[in-house]
């Protein structure tokens, strides 16, 4: 038995009716229907570059979630990928990424979100420890401050990437896309002594890890920054000139695996019953998303 109804959410591309109607519809059946009374369902907004930039798409993501899914919780997350390096709009230690946040915080309040999470952005090519680290972390921090003091009731967070951030698309050291905020520590460095949230993504934090990824330490460090849990697994391990990392493996098939997944979210019931958790997986069809239906079946025989 569940201490607290636990939210399940999956992204949606909300500027494309039809996906929120696959998701939604998902939803209602293999959480609601499957499991009443037990848990509460979510959307996640994502998208490409261009759903958040142009006041269309804009308009029709809130038009999208209040025709389909009219009162359901949902998060904002915009947009992400490469995307996020290459259009030099999201980076959050500049005025771009602040604009955006802007912008993310505005269609929060439209759809009635409880939260906008979003990544670092501040993208370089290469493996390497910038100098000037330190100063970009406070930066964003000062960034995400602004911000929370202009959402009213939103959360706003940041979340966790892959080291290196690109490690999927690249395998050469030189041009291959890092982040200044990766690692769980840096985001702490963030958020410590703010109101400030963090988006835990398993999978993000097990690419380069040893298999059976231990997801419970980093939890607690995490303590009540943690808000919301992107649930996914990966495979491989990043190594130059040789190799790439993936994420977005159904929970359990990759290097983590069921038993890690089990402990922790035998932690999280007790510990974080009101975070909410993300499903967040790669479908081969996302009209007809079978991986992301045997996650949420999964996950829900974590959390019961």
């Amino acid at each position: 038995m569940i201490l607290k109804m636990q939210t399940i959410y999956v992204p949606t591309f909300a500027a494309i009716r039809g996906d929120v109607e696959t998701i939604f519809g998902l939803l209602e059946k293999e959480v609601l229907k499957k499991h009443r009374g037990q848990f509460d369902i979510g959307l996640e907004i994502g998208g490409l570059s261009e759903h958040f930039t142009n006041p269309e798409y804009l308009e029709n993501i809130v038009e999208n979630i209040k025709s389909v899914a009219s009162g359901v919780k949902t998060t904002v997350h915009g947009f992400s990928g490469l995307e996020i390096y290459t259009k030099d709009l999201a980076d959050m230690s500049k005025g771009v990424g602040k604009n955006l946040l802007k912008t993310y915080i505005k269609l929060a309040k439209k759809l009635g979100s409880n939260y906008v999470h979003v990544h670092g952005a501040v993208g370089y090519q290469g493996i390497k420890e910038p100098k000037d680290k330190e100063q970009v972390l406070m930066q964003i921090r000062k960034n995400l401050l602004f911000g929370l003091n202009s959402a009213e009731n939103i959360k706003i967070g940041i979340e966790n990437l892959p080291k290196p951030s690109g490690c999927d698309f690249e395998t050469n050291p030189k041009k291959v896309w890092s982040d200044y905020v990766e690692e769980i520590q840096d985001c702490l460095q963030i958020v410590k002594g703010t109101d400030l949230k963090i988006t835990f993504d398993t999978a993000h934090y097990s690419i380069n890890k040893t298999k059976g990824a231990d997801l419970i330490s980093p939890a607690q460090i995490l303590k009540n920054h943690l808000y919301h849990i992107h649930l996914g697994d990966s495979k491989g391990d990043w190594g130059a000139n040789k190799s790439k990392a993936f994420d977005g493996l159904i929970p359990g098939d990759g290097k983590i695996g069921e038993n890690s997944f089990a402990e922790f979210f035998k932690y999280i019931r007790k510990h974080h019953s009101n975070v909410g958790i993300c499903v967040e997986v790669r479908n081969k069809d996302y009209k007809n998303p079978v991986e992301t239906k045997e996650s949420i079946r999964r996950l829900v025989k974590w959390l019961i």
